[in-house]
């Protein structure tokens, strides 16, 4: 037989699972969907704290932090109305 020949027919064992070869494909299937699953989560995190115009909201919006701040008298108007504008906060 040719010398190609011998290398086909011959490279069949080097390509066997092993004994621990099932084992290791799912801990990589899984190991794969964990990666997966907190990159979606990220991404939907991101999404979920901005509004359709693009700005932050929830409770962690910095005008929703100076409102409470304000309400909780940590700041006085007047600096609530210049964290107001330079925001860009329309409220």
């Amino acid at each position: 037989m040719p010398s190609a020949m011998l290398f086909v027919a011959n490279s069949g064992h080097h390509m066997e699972w092993g004994e621990w070869g099932w084992f290791w494909m799912i801990i990589m299937m899984i190991a794969g969907a964990i990666l997966v699953a907190v990159v979606i989560y990220l991404l939907a995190r991101s999404f979920y704290h901005r509004g359709p115009d693009g700005k932050a909201t929830g409770s962690d919006a910095p005008l929703e932090i100076a409102k409470r701040r304000y309400a909780s008298g940590e700041i006085d108007s007047d600096q609530y109305e210049k964290i107001k504008r330079d925001i860009g906060g329309e409220n």
